[in-house]
């Protein structure tokens, strides 16, 4: 039987629907004009449902910016991935469709390389080494964004990646004998393992339980709010605690958009976004936690790695992080995030 926590954790991608139902409401949607008689309004899609951390701040976002243009400015969310996954929502704020989107920073990796830079594994180790390197990183993001035809509304870290596996893992040599479920879509994560040595397949998130199940996979890479959500520690009850990268989200609105908001909103609504950040980064934190220590109760093991083994782990990835940006990341902001990290790290001998 699936185990069943008590701590209401909605995961960041939604289950099945009727695709159908899909087609018929989004297509009800994308029909209705942008411009109203009072003002403009904005469409933004997101995939999170709408009562995850991810929603809530959205809807937040939406009901500042109205209160700051005296709406003016009208803002409609369309949460639950019911226009589409990432790629959708990408593709209909290109045609105009939408206006605008919420994404993970995978999920616009092939808009912007640059934008997966900070989730190579192993390279950033704490929050504060992500709040470091982001001050260095997030005008590239921009200017990059700007040029392929887009805002960057919000950035925000998005909680950590960990293995969590059938048996228990400690090393690097441990792992590479598994099967490890990596999330479909992300080619270069997977690209990245494979290339030393790992055995990684993709997987859709609604495949992971039966995958682990039947043992097509041993172990998955996944956030606590992830795995907790989506109950997969009821297979994979190990949970490795050592960090693997850190993960993150972003607001994206389109140029266009963005250029008929009138001028003295921007500012202000730019401002309504960072506080938004602020706010969703600690409640992110908070729930990590939270949802480690709801699925310990339900039978989650966390395994500690010796001071070896996370020796071993590092080494692993920095011995071989030419490879590894080669494979999958832009070397050129890997650079730069590197420069940040030895800058605050030397301010800790």
């Amino acid at each position: 039987m699936p185990v069943r926590i008590g701590l209401r954790l909605a995961p960041m991608f939604p289950r099945n629907r009727p695709v159908g139902c899909t087609i018929v409401i989004g297509l009800a949607i994308l029909l209705l004009p942008s411009l109203t008689l009072s003002g403009l309004e904005l469409k933004i899609a997101s995939v999170a449902p709408e009562n995850s951390p991810y929603g809530k701040a959205l809807t937040q976002l939406a009901a500042d910016w109205q209160r700051i243009s005296h709406g003016t400015v009208r803002v409609q969310i369309y949460h639950n991935g019911i226009v589409g996954d990432q790629s959708d929502i990408l593709r209909k704020i290109r045609i105009g469709q939408l206006q605008g989107g919420i994404f993970t920073n995978a999920g616009v990796a092939d808009v912007v390389r640059e934008s997966i830079s900070i989730s190579v594994p192993f390279l950033v180790r704490s929050d504060a080494e992500f709040r470091a390197a982001m001050k260095d990183l997030r005008p590239v993001l921009e200017n990059r964004f700007n040029a392929a035809g887009f805002k960057l509304v919000a950035w925000t870290q998005a909680g950590w990646i960990y293995f969590f596996s059938r048996t228990p893992v400690q090393s690097p040599a441990d792992m590479k004998l598994l099967r490890l479920g990596v999330p479909a879509g992300e080619a270069d994560l997977t690209n990245t393992f494979n290339a030393l040595g790992f055995r990684s397949l993709p997987l859709d998130t609604t495949e992971v339980i039966s995958a682990l199940n039947s043992g097509l996979a041993d172990a998955v890479l996944a956030s606590p709010l992830i795995a907790a959500g989506y109950q997969w520690f009821g297979v994979a009850r190990n949970m490795l605690d050592l960090r693997i990268a850190p993960a993150a989200g972003c607001v994206l609105i389109s140029d266009r958009a963005w250029s008929r908001i009138p001028e003295e909103y921007r500012e202000p609504f730019l401002e309504a976004a960072r506080a938004t950040e602020a706010g969703l980064e600690a409640e992110l934190k908070d729930l990590d936690s939270r949802a480690i220590a709801a699925m310990s109760s339900y039978g989650l093991k966390t395994v500690s790695p010796s001071t070896a083994d996370r020796a071993k782990w590092q080494a692993e990835f920095t011995h071989n992080r030419d490879a590894i940006i080669d494979s999958a990341f832009d070397r050129k902001s890997v650079s730069m995030i590197e420069s940040a990290l030895e800058k605050i790290r030397a301010g800790r001998q």
